[in-house]
């Protein structure tokens, strides 16, 4: 049986899987290291190679040129004009596929996950920053290439600076570092706290903060309840120009479930233009969790080598 190497590039990390058939028979997770995304990819890729490899898939945190595979920048992610996708068939000798990453996670969640049967989906992926991807009539959708980049639309003006190098994007609201941040603030002011008492000092990450509220602290809740009040007002904007039959939310803060999507459903809800005379369209958890990516990079990759192949 041949297999497929896909991968998932993000600001932190690397996670690459094998699979032969649908089954993810091997994967590792790396750092990424360094100002070298293109040799990390390189070297993640060489960790799981074999000679029965047919194709490989990347998905890259970031604007990605489809299908040219060329990474051109991203907030998170170092290297600009990167051409990938060349750089990774030169290595390997294989045919590859490079597309953003929450695209690649889209795929991953219509095809197996919790996306199924859908055909008009957006997966909104929470982490470093916010992602997203737009399935449309059971496809991805990706405008002249870099469709979905809600992370970075206006959320407030004159507000927190970005990664991006601009002002008030959502995501300085609504992701993994926003809930850091209000987390240390909170402790800055509340020093003797319950929650600061919870957390070893200085642990005030995301991953830490979800962890607390998961298991009942309730300060912890509310810090989450705020970054998901701010997730509802963007999803809300999302759902007025989209109109989808499902959104469905991951990365590694979308994980923490109903302390998070609970608070954004109610202001979605809300703020819905003509919101009593429409249903709000589920919001849901992603079933694949952090594999979502790397799976759905393989997926593509091996859909269009079929597609060349016939």
């Amino acid at each position: 049986m041949v297999a497929t190497i896909g991968i998932d590039v993000g600001g932190t990390k690397i996670l690459a899987v094998k699979l032969e058939g649908d089954e993810v028979v091997a994967q590792e997770l790396f750092s990424t290291p360094g100002e070298d995304m293109i040799g990390s990819a390189i070297a993640a890729v060489s960790e799981l190679w074999s000679d029965d490899v047919a194709t490989i898939g990347a998905g890259i945190a970031g604007l990605v040129r489809f299908p040219e595979g060329v990474f051109v920048w991203g907030p998170h992610v170092p290297g600009s004009n990167v051409p990938a996708r060349q750089l990774l068939e030169q290595e390997f000798g294989v045919p590859a596929m490079v597309d953003n990453d929450a695209n690649a996670a889209a795929w991953a969640e219509l095809q197996r996950g919790a996306a199924t049967g859908r055909s008009d989906v957006l997966l909104v992926t929470l982490g470093t920053g916010i992602g997203g991807a737009v399935i449309s009539n059971g496809e991805v959708y990706r405008g002249s290439s870099f469709a979905g980049e809600w992370g970075h639309m206006l959320y407030q003006a004159n507000g927190l600076q970005c990664d991006c190098g601009k002002r008030g994007c959502w995501e300085t609201v609504a992701s993994g570092p926003a809930l850091a941040r209000i987390g240390r603030e909170f402790n800055s002011l509340n020093p003797e706290g319950q929650l600061a008492r919870l957390l070893r000092k200085g642990d005030f990450t995301a991953e830490t903060i979800t962890r607390a509220a998961d298991a009942g602290d309730e300060t912890a809740r509310g810090l989450v309840s705020q970054v998901g009040a701010a997730l509802g007002q963007g999803l809300c904007s999302l759902i007025a120009i989209f109109d989808p039959e499902m959104i469905v939310v991951g990365g590694g803060l979308g994980s923490v479930g109903e302390s998070l999507l609970g608070p954004a459903r109610r202001v979605a809800a809300d703020a819905l233009h003509g919101g009593s005379h429409r249903p709000l369209p589920p919001i849901v958890v992603a079933d694949l969790g952090p594999e979502a990516g790397a799976i759905g990079a393989a997926l593509l990759a091996r859909q269009r080598l079929r597609a060349a192949t016939h």
